[in-house]
């Protein structure tokens, strides 16, 4: 019963946590600097391109690259979040 307690407690503290990091993120995406930023770094993190090399194929190259792209998924994730309270 308090291992229960202990775990719902865990996850009401996480969803909290969550929630604020998510304000975090779409406060600086409002911004205009944010907007730019966003722009800056969907380009550089190939969020709209392959991440596979096609002149020469390389796994690790794929991985690197994909690597890169999931932090702009993670942040766009962040500003798109639905609260709880919406």
């Amino acid at each position: 019963m308090l291992d229960n307690n202990k775990s719902d407690q865990q996850k009401i503290e996480n969803e909290k946590r969550n929630t604020e990091k998510a304000l975090w993120y779409k406060r600086m995406a409002v911004s205009d600097d944010g907007k730019k930023i966003m722009i800056d770094l969907a380009d550089h993190c190939g969020y709209n391109k392959t991440s596979v090399c096609r002149q020469q194929p390389n796994s690790n190259q794929t991985m690197y690259c994909e690597g890169i792209r999931s932090v702009f998924l993670y942040i766009q994730d962040k500003i798109n979040r639905k609260d709880s309270n919406n």
